[in-house]
């Protein structure tokens, strides 16, 4: 059973790869697609049926919050239900209810069709990313979840300008049919043909499989190690936003649109090399160390970008590097958790922690706004995000130390 035929399926790739790619392609046709390229939308919608940008995209809002309530129900549903039918009936509210959106002429229209939207996106984002390739690689995970990830991003540095165009040619309305018709095609095949939970499914081995692991881990009575997880899922979530801010700090400054465009161009594409960097950084320093590492390269961004008030290639350079928080986002905290807690229970204990996390999201840029607002200057913003990465530091050292009160055991 343990065979390396088994284990490696001969001299072919393991199937572990495969369920990593049509991850990334599931993802970009769901969280991509409506949490990511959607924002080409507001604007022209806004605009058509005459109300406030602050009025319209409060729908994303309860997005986020219906997405982080629905977590722990998709972490308990991960062990009673196949994952293909969690993932299908997920795809179809999102597509459905972005369909919907073509008929709308009312912001509470859209707010209903967030519901909906956010409640799939619970299913098809980290809450199950993260223990299917936990569960399908025993070695390199944090580099799979990485690719995931850069799939991901890759997808959405190339849809958002084409369906800038698109809704430009056709208008608004007729676009929302062709991103979810989009989004149907790279998601469900992927869905239906590759994606299976474990490799047991398949008759498999993890890739990396060595009988002689443990990989899991139960807990003992304190509580301490899931808090402080939660603290760090929290603070990393809460100011994993800038992107969304960029545009407006170029304007406050003096330094234009435009500039804040490049700026969120400069940060999708570090997101693309960012994403798998950290998940192989975490596999070869340990998940502890990548976390203290990439929340470094972020505390560095922010005092590039404190100082780069006037200087475009400045405020480019920090955006790029801002974005190694959403690196921490994507594939940090997801092999930091699995680092401590292991595959036991692991759909229900980092449902519940990102379940935090995203409700917390929620208030990022209202947050960081009325930092800015509150004291006149924009900068205050990056002495804000430079103090809470200083938090996560000491929440993740925290948390690593707490954690040697939890028992290996073998499954």
């Amino acid at each position: 059973m343990t065979s390396a035929k088994t284990v490696e399926q001969g001299n072919k790739p393991h199937y572990a790869w495969l369920v990593m790619i049509a991850y990334g392609l599931m993802m970009s046709g769901t969280i991509g697609s409506f949490s990511v390229v959607g924002a080409q939308w507001f604007y022209p919608v806004s605009t058509d049926i005459g109300c406030e940008l602050s009025t319209l995209t409060l729908y994303t809002t309860i997005e986020m919050v219906c997405m982080g309530l629905a977590m722990p129900l998709v972490g308990n549903l991960l062990t009673r239900v196949k994952l293909p039918v969690i993932l299908i009936a997920a795809v179809a509210m999102e597509v459905l209810a972005t369909v919907a959106m073509a008929f709308y002429d009312e912001p509470w229209m859209w707010y209903v069709s967030g519901v909906f939207v956010g409640l799939g996106l619970a299913a098809t984002s980290t809450v199950t990313v993260t223990p299917t390739m936990g569960n399908w690689f025993a070695k390199k995970t944090g580099f799979a979840i990485g690719v995931v990830w850069a799939i991901q991003a890759l997808y959405c540095a190339v849809a958002s300008p084409l369906f800038a165009t698109i809704i430009e040619a056709i208008g608004w309305r007729s676009s929302y049919f062709v991103l979810a018709a989009a989004s149907a095609c790279l998601a469900l095949p992927a869905i239906v043909f590759v994606i299976r939970y474990r490799p047991e499914d398949k008759g498999l081995l993890p890739y990396g499989y060595e009988e002689a692991a443990g990989r899991a881990k139960t807990l003992a009575p304190s509580t301490a190690p899931f808090l402080l997880c939660v603290g760090v899922v929290m603070l990393c979530q809460g100011t994993a936003c800038m992107n969304a801010i960029f545009p407006t700090y170029a304007e406050v400054v003096g330094l234009g649109a435009v500039v804040g465009g490049l700026m969120v161009s400069s940060a999708s594409l570090c997101d693309i090399v960012f994403n798998p960097l950290a998940g192989a950084t975490s596999d070869k320093f340990g998940s502890t160390r990548a976390m203290v590492l990439w929340t470094g390269i972020t505390m560095v961004s922010f005092v590039v970008l404190y100082f780069s008030s006037e200087s475009v290639v400045g405020s480019c350079v920090g955006a790029g590097l801002n974005d190694a928080m959403y690196a921490i986002t994507g594939v940090g905290y997801s092999t930091f958790a699995l680092s401590i807690f292991g595959m036991r229970d692991f759909e229900k204990i980092f449902s519940r922690i990102t379940s935090c996390g995203y409700l917390v999201a929620s208030l990022g840029i209202p947050l960081t706004m009325s930092i800015y607002e509150a004291t006149g200057v924009f900068q205050n913003v990056f002495v804000f995000g430079f103090i809470v990465d200083i938090v996560i530091i000491a929440l993740v050292i925290l948390a690593k130390k707490s954690s040697r009160t939890l028992r290996w055991l073998s499954e």
